[in-house]
């Protein structure tokens, strides 16, 4: 009988550690599956905020260099007419709500190829840039704007580091004018040889951080992508009622 209930309890034993280890396994083949979905999905995401850029870098060339131009010369030959046709009462009002029409799209144009692919990024870099994009809103009297900048001294940014860090500001900025109904932001910036941080925050309505059809509206998990992208990290801080703060840190260099 001792014999018996000792094989009993090794068997029993034996059952249960492999049980254990079975389950074990299960598991660590699930995390691993959820690991290369997870690794997939961002894959695929990366995938598709590089071709975007090199989507709207394409269209911005195209607005600039080819309809631009046209538009130019158009207005030139419009201008030849007015010169020919300047006696006449009836060819004159065309031609000035034609020059009016074209000088309109034309500042449309221009307007959209720089939203495409901002020139000053490309050729002053991302300090530049930041400073031009908060003019640019400052202009239009509904928000007031706060820039600060610290820098130990100007480092050397590149350039895919540099276009996704203003891409999600300009994406947090576009969404607090939308949604916020906020009077004023705030951006710090600091620059250092080995990091670059930036904080923002607006004085808005905020929104709730566990709602996910709100979160994929207002492009969160777009702007914690493209800081994977450049090794960096997005923290968000807000709650209904209480404005948002967003922290964003990344090395100048990839």
């Amino acid at each position: 009988m001792i014999i018996g209930i000792v094989v009993m309890l090794i068997l029993a034993l034996t059952f249960v550690l492999f049980f254990g280890q079975a389950r074990k396994r299960i598991l660590q083949q699930q995390m691993q599956a959820q690991q290369a979905e997870l690794a997939h999905q961002q894959s695929l995401l990366f995938s598709t905020i590089l071709t975007q850029e090199a989507e709207r870098e394409r269209i911005a060339k195209e607005l600039h260099d080819e309809i631009g131009s046209k538009l130019n010369v158009i207005l030139l030959n419009l201008h030849r007419l007015n010169k020919v046709t300047k006696k006449s009462t009836e060819v004159a009002p065309i031609t000035t709500e034609m020059h009016s029409l074209i000088n309109t799209t034309l500042a449309t144009t221009r307007r959209i190829s720089y939203d495409l692919l901002p020139p000053t990024l490309v050729n002053f870099g991302l300090l530049e840039a930041i400073k031009e994009l908060v003019d640019n809103y400052q202009k239009t009297d509904s928000i007031d704007i706060v820039l600060e900048i610290c820098q130990d001294e100007t480092p050397t940014i590149d350039a895919i580091v540099g276009l996704n860090i203003y891409r999600v500001l300009q994406e947090l900025m576009n969404n607090t004018m939308k949604y916020a109904a906020a009077q004023q932001i705030t951006i710090k910036l600091w620059f250092s040889p080995i990091q670059l941080k930036l904080e923002y925050r607006d004085n808005g309505k905020g929104f709730d951080l566990q709602n996910k059809q709100l979160k994929k509206g207002l492009g969160l998990q777009n702007i914690k992508s493209r800081m994977q992208m450049i090794q960096g990290v997005a923290n968000f801080q807000t709650a209904v009622g209480e404005g948002v703060f967003v922290s964003l840190k990344a090395a100048p260099r990839e």
